[in-house]
């Protein structure tokens, strides 16, 4: 009989596709805005004023709840020629040190992210009247995101400097 998928494996894999498809559904909304938005001003000469705004905080939201997805997969800027010219001991403790920066960092972020959001909560936005605050709060959100993507991956990271590999997907070659 077949070992079962771990619990641990199962929530990590139910969290990247919920993570993915928040994604998916963000983009389509935006995709879809901008699209009936220039078919409407081009068709009926009416342009929604509304639209612009929207699609900019969800632009805003899709970058932050992005950014974990693009952190497993190498897909930020590094410069890693210094862990490469190490011996494997040392690149690994690099590699440890640089996840323990990363993460103070995102812990950080999360915080005052948290504390930007309660200082725009009163504030609104020009067309919408939406609280600035739940704008801010793709911050405090989207690095804690990041901050559980990068637990999830800072083990097998530092012991091999390997990233996820998505099939079709190659963030280097970009």
């Amino acid at each position: 009989m077949e070992n079962p998928m771990p619990a641990a494996a199962r929530w990590e894999q139910w969290f990247l596709a919920a993570n993915r498809w928040v994604l998916v559904v963000l983009v389509a909304v935006m995709a879809a805005l901008v699209i009936a938005n220039v078919i409407s001003r081009y068709v009926f000469l009416h342009s929604f004023t509304w639209v612009e705004e929207a699609s900019r905080y969800l632009m805003i939201w899709t970058a932050f709840l992005g950014a974990g997805l693009a952190l497993r997969v190498g897909g930020h800027i590094a410069v890693d020629s210094l862990q490469q010219a190490l011996p494997p001991q040392g690149a690994r403790w690099l590699r440890a040190l640089l996840v323990a920066i990363v993460g103070t960092t995102l812990v950080a972020l999360t915080w005052l992210g948290l504390e930007y959001a309660q200082f725009g909560w009163e504030q609104e936005t020009p067309v919408l009247g939406w609280s600035f605050g739940m704008v801010y709060l793709a911050i405090p959100i989207g690095a804690l995101l990041m901050l559980v993507h990068l637990v999830l991956i800072a083990r097998g990271w530092i012991a091999t400097g390997q990233w996820e590999h998505v099939e079709g997907f190659d963030p280097q070659a970009l």
